[in-house]
């Protein structure tokens, strides 16, 4: 079994969760040296202010850390000493470890212990409890506990949860738990180590909550076992990612046909379920565009119109698509300030009819506003200008749909129907209300285009 001698037990306080941006505190290590136990411990300079709810938690505030050293190279050096031949344990060891890791990155080194979690041990060897945090392991296992949330403290506690083991657990019993756990794929301290037993990994979206059944994040992967074990491999590097596994506690899978399945469902999910981790995708209540109209003498006008019920078709003309008319006009203003379109002919700007804009008066527009230049040609610099927002109309005169393996996804100008695995299902989605535009609908549609096939309504099924 591991001895003593081969195990170092580690606790660190910070100044927050990101490794990217917090910084180590205190940092304490119990260890074992010649039969003595031995202790590395201190406090750190963090170099940045310590927030008040941290220094409440922990009481170690900006004036005790003031005159501390900074992570140094002398202690860099200390740290790889002790950890040369033992294993780094730690309640929820991808924290500790991940912060101690981004110390020695910083100054050039590497730092690449094995590791062993305890909450990962107490969970495997008392099945019988649900909760195995440190609060609930040092109350439950009576350990004596005094300054909780120190450093040296909570390290102390950590090393005498070890000893309890070997006194409640043969020998071979503790040796083998050990061994599972540092076998095991590097999941969060919180997942159950069979979560990812029985996931595919094909096409799928998944989804990763925290306590209360609140979902923290939603992706999507044509591997999804193997991302959802980056997410967690990367956690010692990224800030999302180990905020992200400090919250998780379980995970759903909801398999997909393939790409274009995966993209569509995690949209729906993201939108629907709001999780907190998820930047994009994020539901809109409401979608605009600008829409060209041509006025009285041939000029094509602009104007910022509502898409909510829009259909795009071969007639109407439609650019881009924003979620707030702020959001479309900063981006015609930056679009039509490199050109010399006349921001008055346009209706972007109000001004007397036949009378030089102020854009003209500084030779800045081409003069449609006082019919210098051609309708003809100030609207063919409008579109050059625009071509890259141009909305697409719909190709079909009916539905269209993506067939990937044995599912069918419908579509109507660009607009998601929802998917049918038989006839009746097609039925039932093509007689309920069409929904409305969705911008991440349509970009995820645009790259897929290539796919779609006409769908007669009359037709039973697409085949």
């Amino acid at each position: 079994m591991y001895s003593d001698q081969q195990l170092a037990f580690v606790d660190i306080e910070t100044t927050g969760g990101r490794t990217t941006s917090d910084r180590i505190t205190e940092i304490a290590v119990v260890y074992t040296e010649a039969g003595q136990q031995q202790l590395f411990h201190t406090l750190l300079n963090p170099g940045t202010s310590i927030p008040p709810f941290i220094q409440a938690l922990t009481g170690i505030s900006n004036q005790m850390v003031e005159q501390a050293p900074y992570f140094n190279n002398e202690i860099a050096s200390q740290l790889a000493a002790i950890f040369k031949d033992r294993i780094f344990v730690a309640h929820n060891v991808r924290f500790d470890y991940g912060f101690i890791k981004a110390a020695f990155k910083r100054l050039g080194h590497t730092f690449n212990p094995q590791q062993l979690c305890t909450v990962k041990l107490s969970r495997l060897l008392y099945p019988e409890h649900k909760h195995h945090g440190l609060d609930k392991i040092i109350a439950r296992h009576k350990i004596d506990m005094h300054n909780r949330h120190r450093a040296f403290a909570d390290a102390r506690a950590i090393y005498d949860f070890w000893q309890q083991l070997k006194h409640n657990f043969s020998t071979d019993t503790l040796q083998q738990a050990c061994k599972t756990i540092m076998q095991r794929p590097s999941l969060p301290a919180h997942l159950n180590s069979d979560v990812l037993k029985n996931i595919s990994d094909d096409y799928g979206v998944y989804l990763i909550y925290g306590d209360n059944d609140l979902p923290l994040y939603i992706g999507k992967s044509k591997q999804v076992k193997t991302r959802l074990l980056s997410h967690f491999n990367q956690d010692v590097h990224n800030s999302k990612e180990m905020s992200l596994s400090q919250q998780a506690r379980k995970i759903d899978i909801i398999p997909c046909s393939g790409e274009l399945d995966a993209l569509l469902t995690e949209s729906a999910q993201i939108k629907q379920r709001q999780p907190i981790l998820n930047r994009r995708l994020r539901r809109q209540k409401d979608l605009f565009s600008f829409r060209i109209d041509t006025n009285a003498h041939g000029y094509d006008t602009l104007s910022i119109v509502p898409m909510r019920h829009v259909l795009l078709n071969q007639q109407q003309r439609y650019y881009g698509l924003f979620h707030s008319k702020s959001d479309a006009q900063k981006t015609i203003n930056s679009t039509i300030s490199s050109t010399d379109l006349c921001l008055q002919t346009l209706g972007i700007e109000k001004g007397s009819s036949n009378r030089p804009c102020f854009r003209h008066q500084l030779h800045q527009c081409s003069g449609a506003c006082v019919h210098k230049i051609s309708a003809d040609m100030h609207n063919l610099k409008l579109a050059l200008a625009l071509q890259k927002i141009k909305l697409a109309a719909w190709p079909f005169n009916h539905y269209a749909y993506v067939k990937e393996k044995q599912k069918y996804h419908l579509f109507h100008h660009w607009i998601y129907l929802g998917s049918a695995s038989n006839s009746d299902e097609l039925h039932t989605i093509l007689s309920q209300p069409q929904g409305q535009l969705d911008r991440d609908v349509y970009q995820i549609i645009q790259q897929h285009k290539h796919r779609l096939q006409a769908l007669n309504p009359a037709h039973v099924c697409p085949d």
